[in-house]
């Protein structure tokens, strides 16, 4: 049997060489998400990043220590650590050489968001290199970290919490991944922040902790260095985009991979059915008959996956490159090869391909001689029981995991990350059962031409007769218009509840925010309170800690602090327990999820740690409804632990000037690194900015999806020409001629696209009307949209390459320059 595989594979190379080249590439780009998803996952720096040539950090407390719940010290950093006191600094001073270290928010004028300034003094200790230029020399001259040659000599304007200033840039560093950093001289640094942060001490360690002994400093070393880091993950917040991004793909990817491979298996031996026959003419028992099969595919898998290995591992460079150009992933992700992502891919690839076929092996072993031999190669069963089982479980877990969102998990609805698996079962279940599903749709795409002539007959009878070859073809189709349908329209449905829900959730007319990753200084929040006809409202981000009895970590919450008075007056959150009025000074408001997950209720009483270390209580004085922000919650105005306003809120009084509001509220920013909107405006270019993020990353992971759903498309219909041989030359023993037996061909193949476009808006439609449901229950009315233009490019891709491929087949492979009678 060995040997007749063999010599199979040698004989059938042309339906063979597709499922090979299927399986290679899909294990490659299995292969590929795989290494990648690996990467991120596990990538970071571990030790000091900015501090890692500092011999000693001295710093206010860095971290706050609660209790597990089994009793046992767990430390959180802070976010906001206080400043040293002066009486420590000045102690330092006496141990020897010290660096005060200050950071501060300064954003140059079409740099980074995230750019922070420091004292030139402290780059030492990192250490920065100049690139170009010096150090700066004076107050107004600056080096910018990671910044373009061409800056230096030129004028920058760099927005800092006491407003712009114009710098004369002195010089450039080479790029630090932790960190955007623009470094002024010491003094200037002083100026604009007078706190220091921290001190780098090179004196002698016990010198160093014996002079802020009683000053409730903490001297950090070693590895401990890390704490008093801006980042403690060592990057791994700038991997959450590629994370879910890279583990988003490699689902979708490996589902669509799989299903493709497992069904193009499955028709190659489908195709064999005469020679099955055959065999068992000559004696072969089915056991022999399925161990040849099963032999053929391992064969094949084993080399093809190895293969499609080799080529993820380079491939990997293609879509690091994307990331990074994209902005998905920092540019020190580094994705190499590693053996458990390779062998995971490969063996995913074999299993796949033997899956396909053992679902169909043991059908052809148990087939009749004389029964196989005069049946033709059209009407048998539409689908085998395995495929049938597979998916009605899909479909039927589709439906549950829909019910589950829409009845109480809404929020998830939001996200295509958390909501894919919606869209990946329904879609799936209905490609499985495609060859089921499709006779109806074809008998009644098929009905018309029973009206339009002989040749519209012809293609009528082939579409019909040839049940498999139809499926086969169909299914793909299915896969790719209907997970596009659903993920893009989906993914805009989400956008659009996302807006609809802020829009709900404020009554504000103008929205102060802050530029880039900056503050809010004092003076611009005392300008727009003394505005005349306006209600502020000012928010301060502020995470907080939670715990219980006996300092027993419950929980850590998003929330912004901000006077009562003016939270009810520009937000109106939807209280679902408790009440708004009469919030007093200790007040905690937070979603219902959040109180459910920290096992609080209304009235309960809790202790917050505040971004700087500081512990406060707190009475859980309201529950409101979860929104489209997720978990957030509010405190009282004085507890912002250290943290500056990022936003300010302000509604026009009632029977106030508009017009006079908004002169007043440029007038108090101008000159000031704060951006004035409107609160439409900048939701709309909130949404448009998403908008544009998710449909990039949504369009990523797609289109890997969509090509090898294509290349599916373009194998099954190419190794189907061959066996049409007899079918053709019928036809052309009945007088057709090349160019009316092609377009028959191509007819046929557009009645097989259509039928399987129906199915795939059928599922997408299913995967929409929940996710409909569930946003509607979050968010209330919303406008939805279906991306036409994207479906119908999708479909027209669909369509051209299944016609294309079936019209150049049939003509390359089917007898020379006119299909001949045998």
């Amino acid at each position: 049997m060995i040997r007749i595989a063999l010599a199979t594979l040698r004989n059938r190379a042309a339906s063979y060489a597709g499922a090979f080249l299927a399986l290679t590439l899909g294990t490659a780009i299995i292969a590929m998400t795989a290494l990648t998803l690996a990467a991120v996952s596990s990538a970071g720096f571990h030790g000091p990043q900015r501090y890692a040539q500092a011999p000693a950090v001295v710093t206010a407390p860095v971290t706050l220590t609660l209790k597990d719940d089994d009793g046992d010290p767990r430390e959180f950093p802070l976010s906001r650590p206080k400043p040293l006191s002066p009486q420590a600094v000045q102690a330092l001073s006496g141990t020897g050489r010290t660096v005060p270290d200050r950071t501060f928010s300064a954003q140059v004028t079409g740099g980074p968001d995230d750019q922070v300034g420091h004292p030139w003094s402290t780059a030492a200790f990192t250490p920065y290199r100049l690139v170009k230029g010096h150090a700066p020399a004076s107050s107004r001259e600056i080096v910018v970290g990671g910044g373009a040659p061409e800056l230096v000599g030129g004028t920058v304007r760099v927005a800092t919490g006491a407003g712009f200033g114009e710098y004369t840039v002195a010089g450039v560093t080479a790029p630090a991944w932790f960190e955007h950093a623009v470094f002024f001289a010491d003094a200037e640094a002083a100026r604009l922040s007078p706190q220091v942060n921290a001190v780098v001490a090179y004196g002698p360690a016990a010198s160093v902790r014996a002079a802020v002994q009683g000053t409730g400093a903490r001297v950090l070393t070693g590895g401990d260095r890390l704490l008093a880091e801006r980042d403690q993950n060592g990057g791994r917040d700038q991997l959450r985009d590629a994370e879910g991004m890279a583990g988003t793909s490699m689902m979708l990817v490996a589902f669509v991979v799989v299903f493709v491979v497992i069904a193009t298996f499955a028709f190659v031996v489908e195709q064999r059915r005469r020679e099955m026959a055959l065999l068992r003419t000559v004696g072969a028992t089915p056991g022999q008959v399925r161990r040849m099969v099963l032999a053929e595919a391992f064969l094949l898998a084993v080399l093809a996956s190895a293969l499609g290995c080799a080529a993820g591992v380079r491939l990997t460079g293609v879509l690091r490159g994307w990331m990074v150009d994209h902005g998905v992933a920092p540019s020190w992700l580094q994705v190499d090869a590693r053996p458990v992502p390779l062998v995971i891919s490969f063996f995913l690839g074999l299993l796949a391909a033997v899956i396909g076929t053992a679902v169909v092996s043991w059908r052809a072993g148990r087939v009749r001689p004389a029964e196989a031999l005069r049946e033709a190669a059209g009407r048998r069963r539409a689908a085998t029981p395995v495929r049938l089982v597979l998916g009605g479980v899909l479909l039927a877990l589709g439906v549950q995991k829909s019910a589950a969102v829409a009845g109480g998990d809404q929020v998830s609805a939001l996200s295509m990350q958390n909501y894919l698996f919606v869209p990946v079962l329904l879609v799936g279940g209905c490609a499985l059962l495609t060859p089921l599903l499709v006779r109806p749709v074809l008998a009644a795409l098929a009905w018309p031409l029973r009206r339009l002539g002989a040749g519209a007959m012809v293609v009528r009878e082939g579409a019909l007769f040839a049940g498999r070859r139809t499926a086969a073809v169909a299914t793909p189709v299915v896969l790719a218009v209907g997970l596009g349908a659903a993920l893009f329209t989906a993914q805009d449905a989400a956008n659009a509840a996302n807006a609809a829900g802020l829009r709900a959730g404020s009554s504000a007319d103008y929205v102060l925010s802050a530029q880039g990753d900056g503050e809010i200084g004092s003076a611009v929040v005392d300008r727009v309170r003394a505005v005349k006809g306006a209600t502020v409202a000012v928010y301060t981000p502020a995470e907080v800690r939670l715990s219980g009895d006996g300092d027993r970590y419950l929980g850590t919450l998003s929330a912004f602090a901000v006077d009562a008075g003016e939270l009810a007056a520009t937000r109106r959150p939807a209280v679902v327990g408790g009440s708004m009025g009469r919030l007093g000074g200790d007040f905690l408001v937070l979603d219902r999820d959040s109180a459910r997950e920290f096992g609080v209720r209304t009235g309960d009483r809790v202790r917050a740690g505040l971004p700087d270390g500081t512990s406060v209580p707190l009475r859980v004085a309201a529950q409101t409804r979860t929104t489209v922000t997720g978990e957030i919650g509010y405190v009282p105005a004085a507890f912002t632990g250290g943290a500056r306003p990022t936003q300010i809120e302000v509604k026009v009084a009632a029977g106030g000037d508009a017009t006079a509001v908004a002169a007043a509220l440029r007038a108090a920013v101008r000159d000031q690194p704060v951006r004035l909107s409107t609160r439409a405006s900048l939701l709309d270019a909130e949404q448009a900015e998403q908008q544009r993020k998710t449909r990039l990353a949504t369009g990523n992971v797609f289109g890997i999806a969509l090509a090898f759903a294509l290349l599916a498309i373009a194998n099954t219909l190419v190794m189907a020409a061959p066996d049409r041989r007899r079918e053709l030359s019928a036809l052309t023993l009945a007088g057709a001629t090349r160019r009316t037996t092609l377009t028959f061909v191509a007819a046929e193949t557009v009645v097989a696209t259509v039928a399987g476009v129906v199915l795939a808006g059928a599922a997408a439609a299913a995967v929409v009307a929940g996710q409909r449901a569930a946003l509607t229950s979050l968010v209330g009315g919303f406008p939805m949209t279906v991306p036409w233009t994207s479906v119908l490019a999708v479909t027209a891709l669909c369509a051209v390459t299944a016609v294309g491929t079936s019209v150049v087949a049939t003509r390359l492979l089917v007898g020379g320059p006119a299909p001949r009678g045998e």
